[in-house]
């Protein structure tokens, strides 16, 4: 029987064995691992909702390139425009700062995390109370990915969309995949 050492020259197996993981591999290691944790929640939507945001590292907020990187080979994805207004036909509460729609008893839950404008003259978070997320879509007009805005305006919880945003700007994740059944 042939043994893998064989056929390898022995440092070569050596580094086999001992092979160092680079930030690289642990960094997507920790976004394969993030992404399995997410659990689909189906609120009545054309999609499954991620049961929450997507985090790496204690952060929630990227840009539009590092989400695209991050969902190679991967079942989810990023919401169409039309999926995030599907939300707005739903019960609507803010509660503890939370978002949250309901429907059939079933809920999904937004967490306010703000957005990072990297042309704003204001550095750090802004309007830390929103929730602002990409969309996979691009604007017909201006030719950028569109975002969408989950805000509070007086009492009513509002969905908006804005195609504005430039794709370097640091946003919220939260991920929809495709139902089986469609």
């Amino acid at each position: 029987m042939k043994k893998l050492s064989d056929s390898l020259t022995e440092s070569r197996f050596v580094d086999l064995i001992n092979k160092k993981f680079t930030d690289e591999d642990r960094k997507e290691d920790k976004i394969i691992g993030n992404l399995q944790k997410l659990k689909p929640v189906d609120i009545g939507t054309s999609v499954l909702w991620a049961d929450n945001d997507l985090c790496v590292d204690d952060k929630y907020l990227f840009t539009f390139d590092e989400v695209t990187d991050m969902l190679k080979d991967s079942e989810w994805r990023l919401p169409t425009v039309s999926e995030v207004r599907d939300l707005q036909k739903y019960e609507k509460d803010h509660r503890d700062g939370k978002y949250i729609f309901t429907n059939n008893g079933k809920s999904l839950t937004f967490y306010p995390h703000g957005y990072i404008d990297v042309f704003s003259p204001r550095e750090g978070i802004l309007f830390p109370d929103n929730v602002e997320g990409w969309t996979g879509d691009i604007s017909k007009i201006n030719n950028r990915i569109c975002k969408y805005l989950i805000s509070i305006s007086w009492t009513c919880v509002i969905v908006d969309i804005y195609d504005f945003i430039n794709k370097n700007s640091l946003l919220s994740v939260r991920l929809v995949k495709d139902k089986k059944d469609k």
